[in-house]
This record gives C-alpha cells, structure tokens and sequence, in this order.
C-alpha cells in the first residue's frame, strides 16, 4: 500500500514518457503513437508505448526492449487500472498484464492506495526461464518503494510530478512449453521486504 490518495499514484504511473527517471535500469520509455483521443491520466487513454531496459542475469548483462499497447480503464470511483499487450519485441513472445490502483481509508482515516501488477511473460530464445523469473521476483519490492518515493514526493510542496514503474506479481512460461510462474498472493510491505533489485 501506498500512503496516498489514487491520484496522485495515477499520475506517476501514467507519466509514460517519465518513467525510466526513478525506475532502476529502465533506459527509455516513450510513446511512439496515441491510440485515440485524450490524455494520459484521463482513464481512457490509450498508447503504444516503447521501453528498454538493462539487468544482469546469472552473471550476464541482458538488455531488451518492448513496444506495448497500453490501455487505461476506470473501473470505478475509487479503482483505475492500466492493461498493457506487447506489440513487438525480439525477446518476449508475450509481455501482458495489468497495473491496479486502488484507494482506501488507512488506520488513521487518510486515503491509501493498494497499488498491484500483474504480468505474463514468455521469453523468445535460449533464454533461462528460471533466472528470469527469479529476477523479476527479486526486482519487485525496489519498483514497489519506487512508487511510494515517487508518490510522497509529487505529493510533497514544491515538489515536480515523478514517474516509476513497479511489479508486483510474475507468470513466465519458456518458448519450449517450459513453464515457470510465481505469483506474490499478498500486498507487499515495503520496510519489510526492502533487499531486492529492480527489472527491466
């Protein structure tokens, strides 16, 4: 959770061409063409939106990049999410999934926001299924804290709007038939679980 209202999580996670600014080892991310009318944030923008990213698995550094369909949604007052559909990558067959913001009252009374990801991906190539896997998962509290950092300081006075990415969840499946998946089946606490590296 974070310890805002869902505005101002929405507004980092739609700053689509700002991303790679507080997002470990994300290159570039930028819009290559808007899919209709509206702008992003407004809960019914949709894009094709391209990123690059730089990691290390096993000892290797690996850098992919992917063009995605990215589709905003309201779901209703208090819940928006974001669906995204790889178009066209050399490295993954399928990168498709959801980001969900959802607010709610905290202990104290004030809004906080349930901020979660879901993705399936499945490598094209002699990739290690296993490795990449265990990468994401490992990559999913620093994108999380990301957010949250992100979030408190667009909400701080004088403060600029900033952009992070974050994953919460994984599905993998290998070119092969291989299949690998894990998915985290609770909301992560950022001050517990704060040893991880962050993905593409």
């Amino acid at each position: 959770t974070v310890p805002a209202a869902m505005e101002s999580v929405w507004s980092i996670l739609t700053d689509y061409d700002r991303l790679a600014i507080h997002v470990p080892n994300l290159m570039e991310s930028r819009i290559t063409q808007r899919n209709g009318p509206g702008s992003a944030g407004d809960g019914k923008f949709r894009c094709r939106l391209f990123q690059k990213g730089a990691q290390k698995i096993i000892g290797f550094d690996f850098s992919a990049s992917v063009t995605m369909d990215m589709t905003e949604r309201l779901i209703s007052s208090g819940e928006r999410c974001i669906d995204f559909k790889c178009v066209d990558s050399q490295f993954f067959n399928t990168f498709d999934g959801r980001w969900t913001v959802k607010e709610q009252a905290g202990p104290t009374g004030e809004p906080e926001t349930v901020c979660s990801y879901t993705v399936d991906v499945r490598p094209k190539g002699p990739v290690p299924v296993a490795a990449l896997e265990w990468r994401i998962r490992e990559d999913v509290p620093t994108n999380l804290r990301a957010v949250k950092a992100a979030t408190a300081k667009i909400d701080a006075p004088t403060t600029l709007p900033l952009a992070a990415k974050s994953l919460a969840s994984i599905q993998g499946g290998g070119a092969n038939g291989a299949v690998a998946s894990s998915r985290l089946g609770r909301v992560l606490d950022w001050d517990r679980d704060e040893t991880m590296a962050k993905y593409l």
